[in-house]
């Protein structure tokens, strides 16, 4: 009787849990459509329940991308500074006067009497530079320079990025951007060994200074503007007067057509600088070195002479497509009240000079699939696009060359018309130059970081001092090897 009440037990405690169970699996499992509901209807409800969850999908990915919006728009200040990136330049030069009038003038210019050309072979540039970035908005570089023997510093500034209104902010000792489309990109990516010598007359090379750059449009227009200290600066300790004079350069660029890095390009832009100096601030003339090489000794000054301020503005056009390209410069000197108040001085109070020079450069690529790209950002050229880079390698035992590099060339037209003066002239007499150079260059490229160049020169000099005209002519030729690392 008790096995009984045992076995009776048992079987209604299993019945209660089939109870219990069935009960359950009614509550949280989907009702099943009786049998007779049509195909239709089946269809319609899935959809239904699927359409809800990727509305909700959709809103919880909607909310994640805010989210993490939010967190991209803050600096993550826990980054601190990265590791610093080292890198640098040699360039070995050598410059020869092929044939040239300036020796052995039978009428010697006033003051330069004793004009000799200097050939020879040298480091023209050596560099060492260290760059970085930190909490992902600042940057900085650091850059000395071992020229001719003169150790100096050249590049040192911070940068800050996402600055209000500003936009990317530099501050320190950098490049002043005012001579267009060519001198700008600094000496890695001249095209010939230097750039033209009328482009750059009268630069103002690395100043201490504030720089704004806007980028607008996809990047493809770019607003910058710069404000300098008047004085280079120098290593040494730089004593200032109460009225120091500053520099004022602005330039804008705009590329209606870029793409692939520029391969093709059409862009065209605008420059302006001016040097609101302190009163009677000294100004050297000087004669334009063909190719912009130190190959006179002593150098071709033509008078020094006073001037309040100095003003230049140029218009600058580029155009690429694929291995070929052209670019050219146009620009205009102005400066006010020359020799002004500066009594005993030759052409004392003289009024107001303007200068124009330019020039006009093509280039083409020999090698299939190479071009020089162009940096949007910075409004300048960068490396060439080597598709086969020169290299050597061992094959069966036997070291053989393979790729060709980049293979370029280059031809350019540039001049230059100036007032000049020397200082023993009377202040009634002329004085005029003239100045135009044509050169060719053949530039192979075995990769991005290093270039073997040969330029050639000719340069055309019609320059007048009271009442007599010089017109020495000269054929020169340069060979460079520069690298990067």
């Amino acid at each position: 009787m008790q096995k009984a009440g045992k076995i009776t037990t048992g079987m209604v405690t299993i019945l209660l849990c089939l109870a219990w169970s069935l009960n359950a699996y009614s509550q949280t499992s989907p009702q099943l459509a009786p049998v007779n509901q049509a195909p239709e209807t089946l269809v319609a409800t899935y959809n239904a329940t699927e359409s809800d969850h990727l509305n909700e999908l959709a809103a919880d990915l909607a909310f994640v991308k805010s989210e993490l919006a939010k967190k991209a728009d803050k600096p993550n200040t826990s980054k601190g500074w990265s590791s610093p990136k080292f890198g640098g330049r040699v360039f070995v030069d050598y410059i020869s006067a092929m044939n040239h009038d300036w020796d052995g003038l039978n009428n010697a210019i006033p003051s330069l009497n004793a004009v000799d050309t200097q050939n020879g072979v040298g480091f023209r540039d050596t560099r060492l530079t260290m760059t970085g970035t930190g909490y992902d908005f600042l940057d900085y570089k650091m850059e000395f320079g071992f020229q001719k023997a003169n150790p100096s510093f050249l590049d040192i500034f911070l940068g800050v990025q996402h600055v209000p209104i500003l936009d990317y902010v530099r501050i320190g000792h950098q490049y002043v951007e005012d001579a267009g489309s060519e001198i700008c990109n600094g000496t890695a990516n001249y095209t010939f060994m230097e750039p033209p010598a009328p482009a750059g007359s009268q630069f103002m090379s690395r100043r201490l200074g504030i720089t704004s750059r806007h980028l607008f449009a996809a990047d493809r227009v770019r607003l910058f503007f710069g404000v300098y200290d008047a004085n280079n600066y120098t290593d040494t300790h730089n004593y200032k007067a109460d009225n120091q004079g500053i520099v004022l350069n602005t330039r804008m660029t705009m590329a209606p057509v870029f793409c692939q890095d520029g391969r093709q390009l059409f862009l065209y832009g605008a420059y302006y600088n001016c040097v609101d100096s302190v009163s009677n601030s000294k100004r050297a003339m000087s004669f334009s070195k063909p190719g912009g090489w130190d190959v006179y000794n002593p150098n071709l000054d033509l008078g020094s002479f006073y001037s309040d301020q100095y003003q230049k503005a140029g218009f600058e056009v580029t155009c690429q497509s694929g291995r070929f390209c052209v670019q050219t410069d146009l620009f205009l000197q102005h400066y006010s009240d020359v020799n002004n108040g500066a009594v005993g001085a030759a052409y004392e109070g003289i009024g107001n000079q303007t200068n124009y020079g330019g020039m006009v450069m093509a280039r083409w690529f020999l090698t299939q699939g190479d071009y020089r790209k162009y940096n949007l950002k910075s409004a300048c050229w960068d490396s060439v696009d080597v598709s086969r880079p020169f290299r050597f390698g061992n094959q069966e035992g036997v070291n053989w060359p393979s790729g060709c590099g980049a293979w370029e060339l280059a031809a350019m037209y540039g001049f230059y018309d100036a007032f000049a003066f020397s200082s023993i002239i009377p202040a009634a007499d002329d004085a005029k130059m003239r100045n135009q150079q044509i050169g060719a260059a053949l530039n192979w490229y075995w990769n991005p970081h290093v270039k073997w160049a040969v330029n050639y020169i000719h340069d055309m000099t019609d320059t007048r001092y009271a009442g007599n005209s010089y017109t020495p002519n000269g054929d020169y030729l340069g060979m460079s090897c520069r690298f990067a690392f």
